[in-house]
């Protein structure tokens, strides 16, 4: 055997020893269900920004629209003054 196949079956053998069993069920950390509970006004918190952001794109978006659909609207209904003018006729007198 060489050198390079001797370490190989080495970390073979090391990994095999240091695994878990795989029907073996692991449990989370200790204090963890803790943290996620002290961790609720924060998560909150986030929630409630990312709302904001995605509501207030909307919300933008949509006034826009109204802004440029109103500015339409009385841009084509205002009166424009012509742009010859028309002379006032004089009455005729006998």
């Amino acid at each position: 055997m060489n050198d390079s196949e001797q370490k190989w079956q080495k970390l073979v053998a090391a990994a095999r020893r240091t695994s878990l069993p795989a029907d073996e069920p692991r449990s989370p950390p200790a204090g963890f269900a803790s943290r996620v509970v002290a961790m609720r006004e924060a998560i909150i918190g986030l929630a409630r920004v990312l709302l904001w952001r995605r509501w207030s794109v909307t919300v933008a978006i949509l006034c826009i629209i109204i802004f440029v659909m109103t500015f339409t609207i009385y841009q084509c209904t205002a009166p424009h003054p012509p742009l010859i003018e028309t002379p006032e006729l004089l009455p005729l007198t006998p």
